[in-house]
C-alpha cells in the first residue's frame, strides 16, 4: 500500500510540475526543453490532464499558451498543492531534527507591531521552535486558515464563537486613537465628532479592521470622505507626519513616533475607542504545539503591555 501511495504522489508531483512549467514559460516547446522531455510527450501529458478534468485548460495564440477559465482554477489549486508539498517536506525535516514550527497568522497591525516582541520571548523559552509570522487582511481570513490547518494560532480583532473546532480567548484591549502631525500643519489637540469632516482623513485601503471598529463608535464613519487610501500603516504615518491629514490608528503602531514627538494624539470629545484582541486556536492541538500555545496564553499580555 505504501508503494502505491508513493507512485501516486510521484505521478501527481510530475503532472503539476509539467503543468506549472508550461504556465511559467507560456510555451509547450520551451517547457519541454527546460524539462528535458520531447514536445509530443509533454503535449500528451497535458491532453491526459484535460481528459482527467474534462475541461480545456489551454488556448494557443500568437502570444503562446494561455490559460482558460478552467485552467486558471487548476493553476490555483496546483499552486496550493506545491505549497503543501513544501510544507510537508519542512515538517518532515523538523521531525527529523527534533524541532517544531509554529505558524501564526494575525491582522496586520498586531502582526507588525505587537507580535515580533512576543516571538522573541517565545524563541528564548523554546529555542527549538521556529515561528512563521504572517500578516492577514481580516479576521475572517485567519479563521478560515485555522479551520483548514494552514496556521496554528490566530490573532484577530473580531469575536470568534467557540465551537467544537476553534476556541478563542481575549488577550488584551487596544486603544484606537486619532493621530495628527506634531510638526507640520495646524491640528487641534481636541476635536468634536462633527468636526472630523472638515479635515483630510487617511485610511488603509482594502478590508480595514480599524475602520470597522471606529464605525462602531462613530456613526457612518466608513462613509466619511477619505483623501488618501494607502496600503500600509507606515505609509499612513508618513503622510500624517508630513501634515497631509489625520488617521485613526492602534496606539501600538505609533509609540515610536510619539516618543520622537513626530505625531500627537487628538482627543475626540466623548469618544473612547478600543478593540478587543483575541487569540484563537484549534481544539485539536496536542503535544508540543499545545504547550507553546499555553505559554503564549499565559504570558502574552505581560509581554505586549
Amino acid at each position: 500500500q505504501n508503494k502505491v501511495c508513493e507512485r501516486e504522489l510521484t505521478m501527481i508531483n510530475d503532472v503539476y510540475n509539467l503543468f506549472l512549467k508550461v504556465v511559467e514559460t507560456g510555451s509547450i516547446s520551451k517547457a519541454a526543453n527546460e524539462l528535458f522531455i520531447s514536445q509530443p510527450a509533454l503535449s500528451q501529458q497535458l491532453k491526459k490532464l484535460e481528459k482527467e478534468f474534462n475541461a480545456k485548460l489551454f488556448t494557443r495564440s500568437n502570444k503562446g499558451i494561455e490559460l482558460t477559465k478552467e485552467g486558471k482554477i487548476v493553476y490555483k489549486y496546483f499552486t496550493m498543492f506545491e505549497e503543501c508539498l513544501d510544507e510537508m517536506r519542512e515538517e518532515i525535516e523538523d521531525a527529523k531534527n527534533n524541532s517544531m514550527k509554529i505558524k501564526i497568522s494575525a491582522v496586520s497591525t498586531i502582526c507588525n507591531y505587537s507580535l515580533p516582541c512576543v516571538v522573541y520571548h517565545l524563541k528564548k523559552h523554546y529555542p527549538n521552535v521556529s515561528v512563521e509570522l504572517n500578516s492577514r487582511e481580516s479576521s475572517s481570513v485567519i479563521e478560515e486558515e485555522l479551520l483548514r490547518e494552514r496556521c496554528d494560532i490566530g490573532f484577530v480583532t473580531e469575536n470568534i464563537n467557540n465551537n467544537e473546532t476553534l476556541a478563542g480567548k481575549k488577550i488584551f484591549e487596544e486603544k484606537i486613537v486619532l493621530v495628527a502631525s506634531n510638526i507640520l500643519g495646524s491640528f487641534p489637540d481636541s476635536i468634536k465628532v462633527k468636526e472630523l469632516s472638515k479635515y483630510d482623513l487617511i485610511r488603509m485601503s482594502g478590508e480595514n479592521e480599524v475602520i470597522k471598529v471606529v464605525t462602531k463608535f462613530i456613526n457612518n464613519f466608513e462613509n466619511y470622505k477619505f483623501t488618501y487610501n494607502l496600503e500600509s500603516v507606515d505609509a499612513i504615518k508618513s503622510c500624517i507626519i508630513n501634515g497631509y491629514g489625520m488617521a485613526f490608528l492602534p496606539y501600538s503602531t505609533i509609540k515610536k513616533e510619539l516618543y520622537h514627538k513626530e505625531v500627537k494624539i487628538v482627543d475626540v470629545e466623548q469618544v473612547s475607542i478600543t478593540q478587543n484582541i483575541s487569540m484563537i486556536k484549534r481544539n485539536s492541538h496536542t503535544g508540543g504545539v499545545k504547550r507553546v500555545i499555553s505559554y503564549m496564553e499565559k504570558y502574552i499580555k505581560k509581554i505586549i503591555c
